[in-house]
């Protein structure tokens, strides 16, 4: 049975520029332990410019419009997170299928911001700029959860994202092997282990 709203719509709930400044201090990881809050603001600026390495890399004959595109995308991609606050990924799965694909998520989305739901079915046309967003996402989540996390439930978090970020990278090189995603791997192995290196290394002089 398809899942029909009932009662009143949001339609006076429009997602915009207005919002842009909450992010600065709506946080994510409600339900895994950290050190330290992870930002809305800075979550969109890290995985804008994971993107842009990214597309770089993986996708060397994109145009630069095309690629403004997908940075621009990834600096909004999760503005609805600013009303309906950071929904943790196996909730999510879980919500997906006792709906069997009618996710109510999906439609608060559509109606609060349905710019954004556009700009995600244009970027989902182009399986190649998807799959490098996606990953994009998915570095800077196991960066955070490495760095910040504390206790046995972060620790597992941190391996369930290695995990599906493994099988991300091999699913893209088996159904779009064209493109050098090894790349990925190679920008989350660099990241992991430099992360304080300058730092160090200014201080130490």
């Amino acid at each position: 049975m398809a899942f029909k709203p009932k009662g009143k719509t949001m339609k006076n709930i429009l997602l915009g520029i207005k919002d842009l400044a909450r992010t600065g201090h709506v946080t994510r990881w409600h339900s895994v332990r950290v050190g330290r809050p992870q930002t809305l603001a800075e979550h969109h600026y890290l995985v804008a410019m994971f993107v842009n390495k990214l597309a770089k890399d993986i996708l060397p004959g994109l145009s630069d419009s095309e690629r403004l595109k997908m940075v621009e995308y990834a600096l909004w991609h999760d503005l609805p997170e600013t009303i309906c606050g950071d929904l943790p990924s196996p909730l999510k799965r879980r919500i997906e299928q006792i709906c069997l694909g009618n996710n109510p998520i999906d439609i608060i989305e559509e109606q609060i911001a349905p710019w954004l739901v556009k700009c995600k079915k244009r970027l989902q046309a182009k399986p190649e700029q998807a799959v490098t967003v996606k990953l994009a996402d998915m570095i800077d989540a196991i960066l955070f959860i490495e760095q910040e996390g504390i206790g046995k439930h972060a620790q597992m978090v941190a391996r369930q994202l290695r995990q599906h970020f493994s099988e991300k990278v091999a699913l893209a090189q088996k159904e779009l092997p064209l493109f050098e995603w090894d790349k990925a791997v190679a920008l989350l192995d660099e990241l992991m282990s430099g992360y304080e290196d300058n730092k160090m290394l200014f201080e130490g002089n």
